[in-house]
């Protein structure tokens, strides 16, 4: 699901991954983009709305979270 997530940005808007750490409440990842690129924020976007795509529509989320069209899996702001 992740690895997927990642391809598709990559292929679109290329990135290399230097470190990757997958917690069970949250993940870290130090990359490295184009010289002349430093849209970080797009390609974090584009990874985390593939991953929220990818869950199963079975997935608990409270009222709050239903009426602002959040997922579960990333804290609020």
């Amino acid at each position: 699901m992740s690895r997927e997530a990642v391809r598709r940005v990559r292929s679109r808007h290329p990135f290399r991954i230097e470190a990757w750490l997958v917690l069970p409440d949250h993940l870290h990842c130090v990359g490295n983009l184009p010289p002349d690129d430093g849209d970080f924020s797009r390609r974090w976007r584009l990874i985390k709305s593939g991953l929220s795509r990818a869950l199963p529509k079975t997935e608990r989320r409270s009222d709050s979270r239903k009426a602002a069209g959040e997922r579960g899996i990333w804290q609020r702001h």
